[in-house]
């Protein structure tokens, strides 16, 4: 396990990525079929450092529901989640509808050049529509791949050319040490 040791707040700097252009959606949650759907997407690390949060954009919300999303290591070689590094959940209400939602990861290490992938499920009556970026552009997000599963296949598939809508935030520092 690493451990975050010391990283002064005024000494860092934040890099973001993904891509923030919103189209579609994809529902996750539990229909009203008695079916759970999930989404997640890879992504390759631009820095090493603190990977603080993720956030997707939520288009529609249908009731209630916990919303998981679970951040994992990604074998690009074989397209598989292996590890799991984090997780973190939260509430999600006809409140949240059409806005950006954040999930706060703590100090999750993440190395440069290092793929890595995340799943989102919610639990409880409710949906959410999470956004996709718009199908009208070829492979918005090259560095990774949108990732769909449900209750009947949840080894899920892989899409090449639709992405979700997502940002990621590392923190980075020259004077972090990690032990």
């Amino acid at each position: 396990m690493i451990t975050f040791a010391n990283l002064p707040k005024n000494n860092a700097s934040v890099i973001a990525f993904g891509v923030k252009d919103i189209g579609p959606y994809y529902w996750v949650g539990n229909c009203k079929n008695g079916v759970d759907y999930y989404a997640g997407q890879t992504f390759l690390a631009p820095a090493s450092g603190v990977l603080k949060r993720i956030k997707l954009f939520s288009s529609v919300v249908f009731g209630s529901s916990d919303a998981t999303l679970s951040i994992y290591k990604f074998n690009i070689a074989n397209h598989t989640f292996e590890e799991k590094k984090s997780e973190t959940s939260r509430r999600i209400t006809k409140a949240n509808e059409n806005q950006w939602l954040d999930f706060e990861l703590g100090n999750l290490r993440v190395d440069k050049d290092s793929y890595y992938g995340f799943k989102l499920e919610c639990k409880g009556a409710g949906m959410l529509a999470v956004a996709e970026c718009p199908w009208s552009v070829q492979n918005p997000y090259a560095e990774g791949e949108e990732w769909t599963g449900s209750s009947f296949t949840r080894e899920g598939s892989f899409h090449k050319d639709f992405d979700l809508a997502f940002e990621g935030e590392i923190e980075t520092s020259p004077n972090t040490q990690f032990i």
